[in-house]
Parts: C-alpha cells; sequence; structure tokens
C-alpha cells in the first residue's frame, strides 16, 4: 500500500489521523483537568475547615506542638586567596617560525 501512495499524501494522511485524535482527545484532557482542579480545590477548603478541629485533637492527645529545632547557622566563609598572576607571553623573536607550526610540519599535518 505504502508504494501506490507518494511520501507527500501519505505524510498528509498521517497529519489528518494525529489531528482528528488530538480534536478527540482534547475534551477528555480539559474535562480531566478541571475534575481534579474541583477535588483540590475541595480538599483544600476542607482541610482550612478542619484546621482548628485537629489541633484541638492533637492538643488533647498531649501533641499540643512539635518543638522546631533552631536554624542552623554555619560560620562566614573564608576569603578566596587572590588569583594566581598570569604569566606573560614570552618574547618572539621575528623571523623565527612559530612552534606549533613546526610540529604540524614535521608530523605531516599540514
Amino acid at each position: 500500500m505504502k508504494a501506490d501512495i507518494s511520501l507527500a499524501e501519505r505524510r498528509r494522511i498521517e497529519r489528518d489521523q494525529w489531528a482528528e485524535i488530538r480534536a478527540a482527545l482534547a475534551p477528555r484532557h480539559f474535562a480531566a483537568m478541571l475534575e481534579e482542579q474541583a477535588i483540590t480545590a475541595f480538599w483544600f477548603a476542607h482541610a482550612l475547615e478542619a484546621g482548628p478541629r485537629i489541633r484541638a485533637i492533637l492538643a488533647g492527645m498531649g501533641c499540643a506542638s512539635v518543638p522546631v529545632s533552631a536554624p542552623v547557622v554555619t560560620p562566614d566563609a573564608e576569603p578566596a586567596p587572590p588569583p594566581a598572576p598570569v604569566p606573560e607571553p614570552l618574547p618572539v623573536r621575528p623571523g623565527v617560525p612559530d612552534l606549533p607550526f613546526d610540529l604540524r610540519q614535521r608530523f605531516g599535518l599540514q
């Protein structure tokens, strides 16, 4: 079958098929996202509403509060040493070929 249809036509057909699949899945995707948002809002509202009651229950059980440790403070880091001085380039005499050129010529890499 593939040999009967040109490549451009086959790609157009595949593009149309994928467009149909995406068009069919989009409403389901948005419905699922709205449902997830509604469930999250429901649980969030109930958690805010039940917060004082849960704290009262925990206080009645003797778990009024959990001690929080003090934040860990690290001492200031020592300053970094100054950067090493950059060495000055070696002076080059006029008329002296550069070393990389000589190496390339010696190894036949030119």
